[in-house]
């Protein structure tokens, strides 16, 4: 039986992995995705400057060959978290990204992490970007806006 179970669980997870890694029908629009677990410290990469743990903020950038770079820094998850899987979709002009923490979420505290994540295949135009947090039954929406996607696109996002 617990053999049984953890084949079905494996075979879940990758079919996830599989899942989660794609863009939209077409299979044009594909990513990359990087956790940094849980920081002691935050910093604004464009400045330098130590940023209080709990201000949030969203940098983007365009990248060569149609990539769009995403950073949400500063992202509050529960200290046990294990990990945190992307999920994006993209419709037409709009990209839903979902965090999901992975772990037994058990600890009495939170801590700021940056989650990272590589768009591929877009073409120059309007984006309207929508990036959620899972939580265990829900998804709360953290940051909504859009972009005018070109070479020289690059922000930040500030609650």
């Amino acid at each position: 039986m617990k053999t049984k179970l953890f084949f079905l669980s494996a075979l879940l997870l990758a079919m996830l992995g599989v899942c989660g890694c794609g863009g939209d029908d077409d299979d044009k629009t594909t990513f990359q995705s990087r956790w940094s677990g849980c920081k002691n410290e935050s910093y604004d990469t464009r400045s330098g400057n130590q940023l209080p743990w709990d201000e949030e903020c969203v940098e983007y950038e365009a990248k060569d060959g149609g990539r769009l770079y995403l950073k949400h820094v500063n992202a509050l998850f529960n200290c046990a978290t294990e990990n945190v899987e992307v999920i994006t979709s993209v419709n037409g002009n709009h990209i839903n990204i979902v965090e999901h923490a992975i772990g037994n979420m058990s600890a009495n505290c939170i801590c700021p992490s940056d989650v990272e994540c590589l768009l591929s295949g877009l073409s120059k135009g309007e984006y309207s970007i929508s990036i959620f947090r899972e939580r265990i039954s829900e998804a709360d929406l953290q940051f909504s806006f859009s972009i005018d996607y070109e070479e020289s696109l690059k922000g930040i996002l500030k609650r």
